[in-house]
């Protein structure tokens, strides 16, 4: 062989690219949760977070069955998660006693409603007065308490080593914080409360699926950015506050109000079935929390 043939054979060689070690194999759950989280993006629904959730928690069950249970490594995922379960499932609970709440709160509004329609109190004296009451004790009545214990189950760094177990654990917990915290926000009485914490990373993950949920509480963090909260935030909820508040306005002055009542009166049915929706898919969560939970237990009595 020639001398620059050679010389250009090795060079061929030379320049040809390092051996690239392959990414690690998806497991099953990461691939199902990455694809059930895929569905979100763009305005998300509270409704919808709820069902990603809930989804969630089915993909966690099925993925159970499928994985094998180390005492050894596994031991410490499955009790901190069992103990932040206890949590979360405290954390439903109270949303289940804020949107009996809400409820209380668009009972009084429809008396109110029923009171001063079609101009009746303009005319009755005891009507108008009674109205007024209704309405001062409905705004005296809304409590925005907030959840301390999401706080601090948000406050926690997401991680989980590479076992099945870890990953399953940290999934089933993530997805629900994620969707609880929006939550909070929608549930809101006040449109000028507070930012949650948000969930962090205590190292970086080769997982899709966290990935991928990280990005969308990002894109929703936007939407509830404090200097645009006043503008973008528009739920029913406080839709229907801004109108019983215009409402009492202008029974205090006597003014025509019979397009605030109209948009009272429709806005507290299109709050009340939001709200029967909500309610129905927060205790349909709790179920499946409950089910996660008790799965974990018969693992762990069999270990």
């Amino acid at each position: 062989m020639k001398a620059s043939t050679i010389l250009k054979s090795y060079l061929l060689r030379s320049r040809s690219p390092a051996a690239v070690a392959p990414l690690p194999e998806k497991s099953r759950f990461d691939q199902e949760l990455t694809a059930e989280l895929d569905t979100l993006g763009g305005d998300i629904e509270l409704a919808q977070l709820l069902d990603a959730s809930i989804t969630t928690q089915k993909i966690v069950l099925n993925s159970l069955v499928n994985v094998s249970y180390r005492d050894d490594s596994d031991r410490g995922d499955v009790d901190k998660y069992l103990e932040d379960n206890v949590e979360i499932l405290d954390v439903c609970n109270y949303f289940v006693e804020k949107i009996e709440s809400i409820n209380n709160y668009v009972d009084t509004l429809k008396m109110v409603v029923h009171l001063v329609d079609n101009g009746s109190a303009k005319h009755n004296k005891v009507a108008t007065i009674r109205a007024t009451e209704l309405l001062e004790s409905s705004c005296k009545s809304v409590e925005n308490r907030s959840c301390k214990g999401l706080k601090n189950l948000l406050r926690q760094r997401l991680c989980h080593r590479e076992t099945n177990i870890s990953e399953i654990m940290c999934g089933s917990k993530a997805v629900t914080l994620m969707c609880l915290r929006f939550l909070e926000h929608g549930l809101s009485f006040d449109s000028k409360s507070g930012i949650l914490p948000t969930m962090k990373l205590s190292q970086p993950t080769s997982t899709s699926w966290l990935r991928l949920l990280l990005e969308l509480t990002k894109q929703a963090e936007a939407s509830v950015d404090e200097k645009k909260l006043q503008k973008r935030r528009s739920s029913l909820l406080q839709q229907t506050m801004d109108a019983a508040r215009e409402l009492r306005q202008q029974m205090k002055v006597e003014k025509e109000m019979q397009s605030c009542v109209d948009r009272l009166k429709r806005n507290c049915k299109e709050l009340e079935d939001e709200i029967e929706d909500i309610e129905g898919k927060v205790k349909d969560l709790y179920r499946c929390l409950i089910d996660v939970r008790m799965t974990l237990l018969g693992i762990l009595s069999q270990a």
